[in-house]
């Protein structure tokens, strides 16, 4: 997917650039705009962008072609109805977060591995 394309899909959502910096806690907006310049945005960035805003990947991948959503950088592809795609994305949300929470716990062993030499 284009940077262009998810700044299209952003502003039609009432999304500035500076306000999703600030969502994805850059210090400011130069860092996002200039991973938006490209033809083929990275998935994590994508994924990111999802999660801040509160919507699903498969929201930035348009249904038109009679309920499929398939990314044309095939990093993520999903073929199925709207609750099937839906239901995915839950899924691969849920499991986004959980090794969120698992690395934050590796960090915080980590320090507290740190902290007690």
């Amino acid at each position: 997917m284009t940077g262009q394309r998810i700044k299209e899909i952003l502003a039609a959502e009432g999304i500035s650039l500076a306000e999703l910096s600030r969502l994805l806690g850059y210090e400011g907006d130069q860092r996002l705009h200039n991973a938006l310049r490209s033809d083929n945005v990275k998935s994590g960035l994508l994924e990111d962008i999802a999660r801040v805003t509160h919507k699903s990947v498969c929201f930035f991948y348009p249904n038109d072609n009679g309920g499929s959503a398939n990314a044309s950088d095939s990093s993520v592809a999903v073929l199925g109805s709207q609750n099937q795609i839906s239901t995915i994305s839950e899924r691969f949300l849920g499991l986004l977060e959980k090794k969120d929470e698992q690395i934050d716990r590796l960090l915080s062993l980590m320090e507290n591995q740190k902290g007690g030499n």
